[in-house]
């Protein structure tokens, strides 16, 4: 019997949105830089979704940054629509060899992308990968006020562990830190 082929989970893969647009996902390259910079400035200039408000212009830093991502203990994946991208999801494994075996996500979709089933399929690419690298447990944090992204989190498996109160101030409030994990086993 011939081995089962292993899935490359390196590979650009496709997903259809609930608009009907087509979403490409697939590692990024140090070639994606500038619209990655471009991306996380603008999610971070909304303010209530991510921590990181901008990264600045500086695109080597950005590309310093890509190169950080080696596929085996990290990952950087990124979603393009109509040649624009619009979305961004990493994992990064524990530092210390204590943790190694805990995943640490983190996802940014653009406004006007959101809804539509693009972060879902992000966070299930990140899935595959980590299971596939053998991670046992995934774990994020996300602000108490993004019901929306603390919805899709539980129906995808993730639970609350912790809550930080009142870690982050964020438009004049207090906003809780919501800490959430999952085992992968």
């Amino acid at each position: 019997m011939d081995p089962v082929p292993q899935k490359d989970l390196m590979r650009r893969g496709s997903v259809r949105l609930r608009d009907g647009r087509t979403a490409t996902i697939r590692p990024a390259t140090e070639a994606d830089a500038p619209r990655l910079q471009e991306n996380i400035n603008a999610i971070g200039a909304e303010i209530d979704f991510i921590l990181t408000e901008g990264v600045g212009n500086d695109i080597e830093h950005e590309r310093e940054w890509i190169r950080q991502f080696d596929g085996v203990s990290s990952v950087l994946f990124v979603s393009e629509v109509d040649g624009k991208l619009v979305g961004q999801a990493d994992v990064h494994s524990g530092r210390a060899p204590k943790e190694s075996h805990v995943g640490t996500l983190g996802i940014a979709v653009r406004d006007g992308y959101r809804n539509l089933g693009l972060g879902r399929a992000l966070m299930e690419r990140c899935l595959e990968w980590m299971r596939d690298r053998q991670f046992k447990k995934a774990c994020l944090q996300v602000f108490s006020t993004n019901g929306r992204a603390i919805s899709l989190y539980k129906h995808l498996g993730f639970q609350i562990e912790g809550i930080r109160p009142r870690q982050y101030r964020i438009r004049g409030d207090w906003v809780d830190d919501v800490l959430m994990g999952m085992w992968l086993e």
